[in-house]
């Protein structure tokens, strides 16, 4: 499970890593240790063009009361609520890293979770339009995986991350079998501080 990530980037450092050439200033206020339901900076695609706007995080069901802020990535393209998105509606939610909770003697640990030298990573996300206070409003969920093992003893989840070179293929408006590639992806050195 993904419940909080963290994002303090400068939008030309994200104008630069993505390679957009204006990115919304409102985008500035909305950075943090983002929270389910908040809105936050996504990075999509709309008639073959990468964007960067506000959606909020977590899609509504009417199955729950909750925001339903996480879909499995080994299940996402079976679920009603996620196969269409997952499809044709993928996109990037950027951070510098996430928070998991390890069960520490009745006390929950926070840890904050990082890849080493990479300053932005890119959370594997899913989008749509979903009735929020009377308006449609986009929003956003992130997929996880199992956990390796060096993080396992935090938590059994973790969000996907995508790998630099698969991002825009990742953001594609169509799918190819590919897709379940980046999923799984290896090789990331995780660094774990205590919060």
């Amino acid at each position: 499970m993904c419940g909080r990530y963290f994002l303090n980037i400068a939008l030309d450092e994200l104008e630069n890593r993505y390679g957009i050439n204006s990115i919304p200033e409102e985008l500035k206020d909305h950075q943090g240790e983002m929270f389910p339901s908040n809105k936050a900076p996504v990075l999509f695609k709309q008639e073959s063009n990468k964007k960067m706007g506000l959606m909020n995080w977590g899609f509504s069901a009417s199955y729950t009361n909750s925001l339903v802020i996480n879909a499995r990535g080994e299940t996402v393209h079976k679920k009603n609520l996620f196969k269409e998105s997952f499809h044709r509606r993928r996109c990037i939610i950027p951070a510098n890293g996430f928070f998991e909770w390890e069960d520490g003697n009745g006390d929950k640990i926070k840890h904050f979770i990082e890849i080493n030298n990479e300053d932005i990573i890119s959370l594997a996300g899913i989008y749509d339009q979903f009735k929020i206070d009377g308006e449609k409003r986009l929003s956003f969920c992130i997929l996880t995986k199992d956990a390796p093992q060096e993080l396992k003893n935090i938590h059994d989840r973790i969000p996907v991350i995508i790998k630099r070179e698969y991002e825009d293929e990742w953001l594609e408006e169509k799918f190819t079998p590919r897709i379940f590639d980046y999923l799984s992806p290896k090789g990331f050195d995780f660094q774990k501080k205590c919060k």
